[in-house]
C-alpha cells in the first residue's frame, strides 16, 4: 500500500472511530476527511504547554497522552491519561486562546489533528454535531473542575477510590467475581493521577487489597466491592 492511501486510511480511521462523528453520511466524511491531518510525537516529548495556542483538537489512535495541570509552584498535577481512542485538547472548542494544561506523550502516538477552527466551521448548519461537541466540551471542563477539586481537597485513600470508580465506569467489564479493568496503568501513572507518591499509592492499593475492596495484576484491576468502593470514594 502506497504511503499517501495508508496515510488516508489512518485519517479515515479517526472519524469512523469517534462517536462524535458517528452520525455523519459518507459524504460529510469525505468533507472531514480533508479537514484532518496526521501527526506523531515519540515518548516524552511536549504536544502543548501552557501558553502555546489553543487551536487544534486530537484524537488519538495509538499510544497515551498526559493532561496535567502546572500550579504556581511549579509542581505538576496530572489530571488525566488520554489514551487510544480518546481525543483530547478539546477545551479549544470553547474559545481558549491558550492552553492551560501540559499534554505529554507518554508512549510513541499517532494522532488525527484537526484545527478547531476548521471543526468549527465544518460543524455550522449540522445541529447534531454542535449539539455532540458543545456537550463533550461542557462533561471536560466539569471534569477538570472535579480532577482539580479532589487534588485539593481529598485525602489519598479518597482519592484513589474515586478514581478507581471512574476508571470502572469509563473502561470496566462485567466479571465473574467484579469489574475488570483492562488498563495499562502503572502505579507511577495511578500516583501521578491523584497527586500523591507511588510509595504511597502503592501503599493505599495495598490496603485495598486487603480489605478486599480490589485485586490488582501487571494489566488487570479487579473491582470486587464496587459499592464499598463508592462509599470510600463518598459517592
Amino acid at each position: 500500500m502506497e504511503a499517501g492511501q495508508r496515510r488516508q486510511d489512518e485519517a479515515l480511521w479517526c472519524i469512523e472511530h469517534f462517536d462524535l462523528f458517528e452520525h455523519l453520511s459518507p459524504l460529510q466524511r469525505a468533507r472531514l476527511l480533508r479537514l484532518v491531518k496526521l501527526v506523531q510525537y515519540r515518548r516524552g516529548e511536549t504536544i502543548y504547554l501552557p501558553g502555546d495556542k489553543g487551536d487544534t483538537i486530537y484524537f488519538l489512535r495509538k499510544g497515551r497522552v498526559k493532561l496535567a495541570y502546572l500550579d504556581e509552584s511549579g509542581k505538576r498535577l496530572t489530571l488525566m491519561i488520554r489514551q487510544h481512542g480518546e481525543l483530547f485538547g478539546e477545551t479549544a472548542l470553547t474559545g481558549e486562546a491558550e492552553r492551560r494544561l501540559i499534554a505529554e506523550a507518554l508512549e510513541n502516538v499517532e494522532m488525527c489533528a484537526i484545527s478547531k477552527y476548521d471543526l468549527l466551521k465544518f460543524a455550522e448548519g449540522n445541529i447534531r454535531l454542535s449539539l455532540r461537541i458543545s456537550k463533550l466540551v461542557g462533561r471536560r471542563l466539569i471534569e477538570i473542575e472535579n480532577r482539580l477539586e479532589d487534588l485539593l481537597f481529598k485525602d489519598v485513600p479518597t482519592r484513589l477510590a474515586r478514581l478507581l470508580c471512574k476508571l470502572a465506569d469509563q473502561y470496566g467489564t462485567p466479571a465473574d467475581e467484579g469489574i475488570e479493568i483492562w488498563l495499562r496503568v502503572t502505579h507511577q501513572d495511578l500516583a501521578d493521577l491523584i497527586g500523591s507518591t507511588r510509595e504511597t499509592t502503592s501503599a493505599t492499593l495495598g490496603g485495598f487489597e486487603k480489605s478486599d475492596l480490589i485485586d490488582k495484576s501487571r494489566n488487570k484491576i479487579l473491582i470486587k466491592d464496587l459499592e464499598a468502593l463508592r462509599a470510600k470514594a463518598g459517592f
